[in-house]
C-alpha cells in the first residue's frame, strides 16, 4: 500500500475526530447561537492542533515507510514527531523526560501497527487492515491511536493553566474520541463481514 493512501486515511480520521470534538463543544455550550459562536472559537484552536496532528501523521507514515525499507538512522523522525506534538509543545512541567519517553513509545507502537499496512500490496486502507489484523486487533489499534485525551490527562498539570480548564478540555476530547471510535464500527463490520 502506498504511504500516500495510509496518510490520506489518517488525515480523514483526524478531520472526523475534530468535527466530533467541535460538536461536543457546541453541545456543552447549550447549542443555539451561543453554541455556534463557541464552536467557531474552538474551531480556531482545534484547527491548529489538527495541523500539528496532520504533520505528526505525515512524520509517522514516513517513519514507518523508512522502517519498512530497512533504514537504520531514524532519529530525525523522532525529533520531528516531538516538534509537532500538541502535548509536547504545550507542556511546562517537571516530567519532561517521562513525557518524551511516553510520546516516543507511542510513536514506535504506532509505526509497528502501520508497518503491515504500508508494506501491503492492497491499495485500500480498510482492505489492508482486514488482511493484516483480526477485528479485535484492529479495534485495539484504533482505540490506542485515537485516544489523545489519555495523554492530556496524564500530563495535565504541565499542560493546562487550571484544573477546571483541564477537566473541561479532557472531557470534550474524551467524548469526541469515543464518538469517533464508535463511528468506525460500521466500517469494521463491512471489512470483517459482521
Amino acid at each position: 500500500m502506498t504511504k500516500r493512501a495510509v496518510l490520506k486515511t489518517y488525515q480523514r480520521f483526524l478531520e472526523r475526530v475534530s468535527e466530533e470534538v467541535l460538536d461536543v463543544v457546541s453541545e456543552k455550550a447549550g447549542g443555539g447561537l451561543a453554541g455556534r459562536a463557541i464552536r467557531r472559537s474552538a474551531g480556531v484552536v482545534t484547527e491548529r492542533i489538527e495541523e500539528q496532528m496532520r504533520e505528526q501523521g505525515r512524520v509517522l507514515v514516513e517513519y514507518t515507510a523508512a522502517r519498512v525499507r530497512g533504514e537504520e538512522d531514524l532519529s530525525a523522525y523522532e525529533r520531528e514527531f516531538l516538534e509537532t506534538n500538541p502535548v509536547w509543545n504545550r507542556y511546562d512541567g517537571d516530567g519532561e523526560a517521562e513525557l518524551r519517553a511516553h510520546l516516543l513509545d507511542h510513536f514506535e507502537e504506532a509505526a509497528s501497527d502501520l508497518e503491515p499496512l504500508v508494506a501491503s500490496e492492497a491499495e485500500d486502507f480498510w482492505t489492508a487492515l482486514g488482511e493484516a489484523y483480526t477485528r479485535r486487533e484492529a479495534e485495539e489499534i484504533l482505540d490506542r491511536h485515537f485516544s489523545q485525551a489519555e495523554t492530556f490527562e496524564r500530563y495535565r498539570d504541565g499542560v493546562f493553566s487550571s484544573r477546571r480548564i483541564g477537566d473541561l478540555v479532557i472531557d470534550i476530547l474524551e467524548t469526541g474520541e469515543e464518538r469517533f471510535r464508535a463511528s468506525l464500527d460500521a466500517e469494521l463490520d463491512r471489512v470483517y463481514g459482521e
